[in-house]
């Protein structure tokens, strides 16, 4: 625990220029660290069939287009060695539960409500979502954590360590938000390694590349949720584009924040190293990148639909949407028989 007693209201404590691409697969790679194993995001991705997407509505009822996270991030932790340990949080007696988790685990992850972590005014000042930090301290008087926040999204996302009052946290603990895609609040998450008597390294689990990227092949054509996932993000989308104006410049900015900045383009980058890693031939390497260009136009077309509401943008959003499902079918046939 922290000697430091003063000072516990939530504030950052230090900010860094790298982040996760997503806040729970962030939070695990880091709580892997802190146990002296580490693993990278990349290969909880790998391991727990991280690049396979699914569409729904967020927190907001506004469309999204995202990798069931919970999943992935369990199985990613579970076939990298870790066991993953779901405990019922306590609000009335959340500082004593802390310290017996963390001297038990050295750090647990939690889902949150970003309305109540003051340490950022882009949390504060904007409409709340569904979050997770990595929890590292307790002060010894219990009046605040220190947590590790891997993805601060903003103008300039970035990663940091800050400083959550204990009542900050309990708020944002119990404030329940959900998600179709996944409803994981209450609870904290700890780890334990598994593989601790074997060494270090991060070679448990793997399965071999090729196969894990088969077995995500495999699982995209078997499952109508990924198979279908573009075209159901599409009609998700062109119904809010449907609605009020402010739900359509809303829905559009969020396209942009899920095709640029939050999961799709982000996800991509590391399928990328993962098929180099794989030794991917060329005419998959050709359709991840024709993929990337085409999420890429798509976050441009959104933020021009945002700003004009035309209906020639929303004409050519439908044809990208087309082309995608198109090529993210050739890229998951190409790598079936892998």
């Amino acid at each position: 625990m922290t000697q430091e007693t003063h000072g516990a209201q939530s504030r950052i404590l230090e900010r860094y220029d790298t982040t996760a691409v997503n806040c729970l697969t962030g939070g695990y790679s880091a709580l892997a660290t802190v146990l002296g194993r580490p693993v990278a995001e990349q290969a909880i991705f790998e391991r727990g069939n991280g690049y396979l997407f699914q569409a729904g509505l967020d927190e907001g009822g506004y469309p999204e287009y995202i990798f069931p996270v919970e999943e992935a991030g369990a199985l990613g932790m579970t076939r990298s060695g870790f066991k993953v340990h779901t405990v019922p949080i306590e609000p009335a007696a959340m500082g004593a539960q802390l310290v017996r988790l963390l001297a038990e685990f050295k750090g647990v992850v939690v889902w949150v409500n970003t309305a109540h972590l003051g340490y950022a005014d882009v949390y504060t000042g904007n409409a709340p979502y569904l979050h997770a930090v990595l929890i590292e301290r307790i002060s010894e008087d219990l009046r605040h954590v220190d947590v590790l926040d891997t993805l601060v999204v903003g103008p300039k996302p970035f990663s940091c360590r800050a400083r959550l009052s204990i009542e900050d946290l309990v708020r944002a603990t119990t404030d329940h938000i959900r998600t179709e895609s996944h409803d994981g609040m209450g609870f904290f998450y700890a780890a334990t390694d598994t593989l601790a008597a074997a060494g270090p390294g991060e070679g448990a689990g793997d399965g071999g590349l090729d196969g894990v990227l088969a077995e995500q092949a495999r699982r995209f054509f078997a499952e109508e949720r990924f198979r279908g996932a573009i075209n159901r993000y599409r009609d998700l989308s062109a119904a809010c584009f449907a609605g009020t104006q402010e739900q359509a410049a809303i829905g559009a900015r969020r396209l942009f924040h899920h095709s640029s900045v939050l999961y799709a383009v982000p996800s991509l980058v590391l399928m990328g190293r993962s098929l180099a890693d794989a030794g991917a031939g060329e005419d998959t390497t050709a359709l991840h990148e024709e993929a990337m260009r085409h999420w890429q136009a798509m976050g441009v077309l959104a933020l021009r639909y945002e700003a004009t509401a035309a209906p020639s943008v929303l004409g050519r959003i439908n044809e990208r949407f087309a082309r995608l499902d198109e090529v993210t079918v050739r890229l998951w046939e190409s790598l079936i028989g892998r």
